[in-house]
Parts: structure tokens; C-alpha cells; sequence
């Protein structure tokens, strides 16, 4: 009689499963003696400890309340009628790499003070870690939730890994608490997904290319009667994200200002009482003003394309004081951007000099001022006469002052005075004033416009 295949784990022949060279533990026959395989379980447990590889549960797991001392390991192993681990206790490390459960598997107030593996776990029914404790690392990478995940409440004392993780059904998160890094990077939540009062405390939270194809809430959570905002403290990468469903992602009560979200169609995302970093009175996005690394070039383009999408969501939802912010940041990246052309930089150097790209109601008519002033002191003293030409008006009498800062007025609001005649070089003046005034009282009207409307 040959040994089981996995010989080196259970010691056991393979006389229940001699076809595919299996013992009763590792056989995957769906009609293998219950009875015999829970007594080779005990057996196996107190002479070989944790090592559960493999192992194929035909029966209901359970392992409630239960103390694993040593390392546990379940790698590959298949629960078929579901597991119970509720309130288990897992002292050291705890492997369930590849396992399946084909039923609930439930983790309900579980403890593992040592790192755990849920690499390319098969979670075929609900998951439930309601109140789970992680004291060390947690992996998820690549496991699959066909159904409901439930992490409620769940406690990552560690870094924790969620990349390339599928959650078919809803995925809940609500008031779970990650202390350190959290990285769902490549994630899919095809459903619905909850981070209701998840609390992110420090280090870096990654959601790089996931993609969202449910209604997904991130908001704040209430601490005592305080209000603290979700992501404050902490920086947070949405950058190149997919949203399936229009209006699938809300941030409610979110601290954005360490956010970045390069490369993601914010066109259709809801922001409700959400704060943004700001920057000389302006709402600005992280991606702008991120530190880089040594020889990496501001996107521009990109930031650009960032700010036009802002743009258009804010004023869908009729913001449009927020959406002048994004409209001057999409401009300003223009601006800035050295692949724009030349001539292109100069126009918009010139309306963000003199308008704030027609969102600075007060830029315009300061410049407006300033050229009232000049233009005054141009004419008196270059020459300005009283239309017979009887007199000319001096820099050292006051009333001539009013008189020329009056024809100054009126030239810049094309009054076309007749009362006075410039003479000589103020002619020069003149002109200029004719052409300038009338655009900076342009642009201010533009933005008194703006504001307006809003």
C-alpha cells in the first residue's frame, strides 16, 4: 500500500483514496466517511500539531474559541461545509494561503497576534472578520469574495494588503480601523463597498488602479463630539482608478488634502464637505504640489485634465465657487506646462496677471486703478489742454489733478472727452489708456459676472 501524497504532513497511506494516492484527510472525495475522517482530525492534531495542508473538510470546521499556540498553517486546504474560527486565537503565524471555503467562513472576533496569510484565499460564501484583531501583517493579495465580506469593526494593527483583491458582493469596512499602511491596489469592488467611520490612522493608503462598480461611501466618524474627517493625516493614492457606475464613489466629510487622484474620472464623484489643500485662497489638488522624486517631471498635461473634471463636477452640482478654483488650477497647469506654446503661455500669463483667469474680481480693478492713476500723471506731465488751447493743465495746481484723473476716467470707459485734448507724447497715453482701460473693466466685469452666478 503507497503512502498519501502528502505523506510528510499526515504520515497517513492512501487506502481511503488509492486512485488519486490520497489518505482520508487530503482525499477530495465527496464521499468519504465523515466519521473516519474527524477521528483521523484528532489523531492527526495531537501528533502533528497545526498543519492543516492541504486537508479537506468534509464536515463543518469548527474550531470556535479555540487557542492555536504554535504556527498554524491551512495553506491549500478546503472547507466545503464552511469553518468556524469565531473568537478563535491564533498565537503565532497563521497561513491559509489558497485555501477555499465553499461555505461561510466565519472569523467573528478571531485574534492572530502573529502575521497572516489570506493569499489567493477562495471565499466561495460570506466572509465574516466582524471585530477580527490583526496584531501583525495581513495579506489578502488576489483573494476572491464571491459573496458579502464583512471586516466591521475589524482591528489592522499592522501593515495590511488588499492588493488585487475581487469583492463580487458588498464589501463593508465600516468602522474597521488600519493603523498602518492599507493597500488595495488593483482591487475590484464590483458591488457595493463601505468605509462608513474606517478609521485610517498613519502611513500611506493605496486604492491605485481599483476599480469601483458599486455605490462606494468613504466618510468621517465621530470621535467622542468630535467630527474627525476620514484620510486626515495620512496620504491617501486614488490615482488611475476605474468607476464603473456614474456616481458610484462619495466622500463625505473626506480630508483630501494628501489625495491623489492623477489619471481617474472625477467627472461624476460626489464631494460633500470635503476639505482641499489651498493655496493662495484657492482649492488645489495633492497631485499639484506633491514632493517628487529625484529627476520625475510634474505632469502637467495630466493635473490639467484633473482640474478641467473637478471643473465640470462642481458645477453640475451648481458649486460654483469650487469650480472657479478648478477652473483657475486647469488654467494655471497650462500655464505652467512647458510644452505649451509660447504664444499660448503669454495670453494666459497675461489673464492670470490681470484676472486670475477671470476668477479675481478685485485683480482686474486694481490694474484698472493703477492705470487711472498713471494715465493722470501721463497727461499732466506730457500735456493735456482745454480744447481752444487757451491753457494747459499743471502738475501743481490740485484742480487741473481732478480734471485730468476725470478725462482719464472717461477715456478708459470710452466717454470720448472733448473738453480736453491731449498734446504731444500724452497722445501715446492716451492710446494706451483707450485700449487697456476698457479690457481691465472687461475682465472685471467677467468675474463680478462669475461670482454672480453663483
Amino acid at each position: 500500500m503507497a503512502v498519501c501524497k502528502y505523506h510528510q504532513i499526515c504520515g497517513l497511506d492512501d487506502k481511503v483514496d488509492p486512485v488519486s494516492g490520497l489518505c482520508i484527510l487530503h482525499s477530495q472525495s465527496p464521499d468519504k466517511d465523515k466519521q473516519s475522517f474527524v477521528t483521523a482530525l484528532e489523531a492527526h492534531r495531537k501528533k502533528n500539531g497545526n498543519n492543516f495542508t492541504g486537508i479537506v473538510f468534509p464536515v463543518h470546521a469548527r474550531f470556535h474559541d479555540i487557542t492555536f499556540t504554535a504556527g498554524t498553517s491551512f495553506e491549500r486546504a478546503a472547507f466545503t461545509e464552511g469553518a468556524d474560527f469565531s473568537l478563535a486565537k491564533f498565537g503565532q503565524y497563521a497561513d491559509f494561503q489558497s485555501a477555499t471555503f465553499t461555505r461561510k467562513a466565519n472569523f467573528f472576533m478571531a485574534r492572530f497576534e502573529g502575521w497572516v496569510n489570506f493569499r489567493k484565499v477562495m471565499f466561495a460564501d460570506e466572509a465574516a472578520f466582524l471585530a477580527t484583531t490583526f496584531n501583525d501583517k495581513a495579506d489578502f493579495e488576489q483573494a476572491r469574495f464571491v459573496e458579502e465580506a464583512n471586516f466591521l469593526s475589524a482591528n489592522f494593527a499592522e501593515c495590511t494588503n488588499f492588493d488585487r483583491t475581487t469583492f463580487s458582493k458588498e464589501a463593508c469596512f465600516s468602522a474597521a480601523k488600519f493603523t498602518k499602511d492599507a493597500t488595495f491596489f488593483g482591487a475590484k469592488f464590483s458591488s457595493e463597498a463601505n468605509f462608513e467611520q474606517t478609521q485610517f490612522n498613519v502611513g500611506r493608503v493605496d486604492f491605485r488602479r481599483a476599480s469601483f462598480g458599486g455605490r462606494t461611501l468613504f466618510s468621517s466618524r465621530r470621535n467622542h463630539d468630535q467630527t474627525i474627517a476620514i484620510f486626515s493625516g495620512v496620504e491617501v493614492d486614488f490615482m488611475q482608478v476605474l468607476i464603473d457606475a456614474p456616481h458610484a464613489l462619495t466622500f463625505l466629510e473626506a480630508d483630501l488634502r494628501k489625495c491623489r487622484f492623477l489619471d481617474t474620472d472625477l467627472r461624476k464623484v460626489e464631494f460633500t464637505g470635503v476639505d482641499w489643500t489651498k493655496i493662495g485662497g484657492r482649492s488645489v489638488v495633492y497631485d499639484e504640489i506633491v514632493p517628487l522624486q529625484a529627476g520625475e517631471a510634474r505632469p502637467w498635461a495630466r493635473i490639467e485634465r484633473l482640474y478641467r473634471e473637478l471643473k465640470q463636477n462642481y458645477e453640475d452640482r451648481r458649486d460654483y465657487e469650487r469650480a472657479g478654483d478648478f477652473h483657475y488650477g486647469e488654467k494655471e497647469m497650462r500655464r505652467r506646462n512647458p510644452e505649451t506654446p509660447f504664444i499660448l503661455r503669454f495670453l494666459l500669463t497675461f489673464y492670470w496677471l490681470f484676472s486670475g483667469y477671470g476668477e479675481r474680481y478685485l485683480r482686474p480693478l486694481i490694474w484698472a486703478g493703477l492705470l487711472l492713476a498713471a494715465s493722470t500723471i501721463g497727461y499732466l506731465a506730457l500735456g493735456l489742454s482745454s480744447k481752444g488751447g487757451e491753457s494747459t493743465l499743471a502738475l501743481t495746481n490740485g484742480w487741473d489733478w481732478l480734471r485730468a484723473a476725470f478725462y482719464s476716467f472717461r477715456v478708459m470707459t470710452f466717454l470720448k472727452p472733448d473738453d480736453l485734448i491731449p498734446i504731444g507724447c500724452s497722445k501715446v497715453v492716451n492710446t494706451i489708456e483707450s485700449l487697456l482701460g476698457p479690457l481691465l473693466l472687461g475682465l472685471f466685469a467677467l468675474a463680478v459676472r462669475q461670482r454672480l452666478k453663483r
